[in-house]
């Protein structure tokens, strides 16, 4: 970690308190993982030869039920008037509500970054950016789903519980094969019309984003992730109490001819 300049100094009873901006180097990590965010699969994390896919369903689930209800508190709170008892009581009922899914989503966040936190200890994560301003060309339901995507939250767990943390911009990491780094437009399954390279659109951007942080650029891999394991974080495997420890689906197997 470097340390780039102080950034604000407190003087406060004889004690100095300094805030300092540093600098990681995804260099300086033994091993690098690339993490794609999504919203069907909640994020999916490789190191180059094996990767973990966490499905976001229970998550899009959680904001989907959120959305409805407070649609519906707002229909009615709009119905009677500010400041009376049964516009107080909805009111208490819409904050309780999104407390509740806050903390839901939260959990489903903390499971889902402790099973690669599992996966990969100690590792160095580069994360493409948030991608919620791609909701501005997306439909009404799809751009909702995007924006409510808990993105940053993601990040922030991935840098506590992991060596560190680092968000890239992606342009085209799932649409870019990794083989040979032609570009085309696939839906949940990759499949390289130059290469014949088939494999889940979520592991193609997780080794492109990973490639981005080493390199700079997209450039081509010798071999895919030939142990994916697909992992669902709120499911009690049994005689497991931690997601991705001994469940999830078996792990598959890509190769790049």
């Amino acid at each position: 970690m470097d340390v780039i300049g102080i950034t604000e100094a407190q003087i406060a009873y004889g004690v100095v308190r300094l805030a300092c901006e540093a600098g990681t180097s995804v260099a300086d990590s033994g091993v690098t993982i690339g993490v794609d965010l999504g919203v069907n699969s909640l994020l999916a994390a490789t190191d180059g030869s094996t990767a973990i896919v966490v499905s976001g369903r229970e998550a899009k689930a959680i904001v989907q039920y959120r959305n409805k209800k407070l649609a519906s508190l707002q229909a009615r709170m709009s119905r009677c008037k500010n400041g009376s008892k049964k516009h107080k009581r909805l009111a208490q009922r819409k904050h309780r509500h999104l407390a509740k899914c806050a903390r839901k989503i939260k959990d489903v966040c903390h499971k889902a970054t402790r099973a690669v936190a599992k996966v990969f200890p100690d590792a160095t994560a580069v994360v493409g950016k948030p991608f919620n301003d791609a909701a501005w060309k997306m439909r009404r339901q799809q751009a909702q789903q995007v924006s409510s995507a808990c993105g940053r939250v993601l990040i922030a767990l991935l840098a506590y519980k992991l060596a560190g943390a680092t968000s890239i911009p992606e342009p085209y990491s799932s649409q870019t094969c990794p083989v040979c780094v032609c570009r085309q437009t696939c839906r949940r399954t990759y499949h390289c019309k130059e290469c014949g390279l088939v494999a889940s659109r979520d592991v193609v951007g997780g080794v492109n984003i990973r490639t981005i942080g080493l390199h700079g650029v997209i450039v081509p891999v010798k071999a895919m992730p030939s142990k994916i394991q697909f992992v669902r974080p709120l499911r009690k495997y049994p005689g497991s109490k931690d997601p991705g420890s001994s469940g999830g689906t078996p792990a598959s197997s890509h190769n790049a001819a």
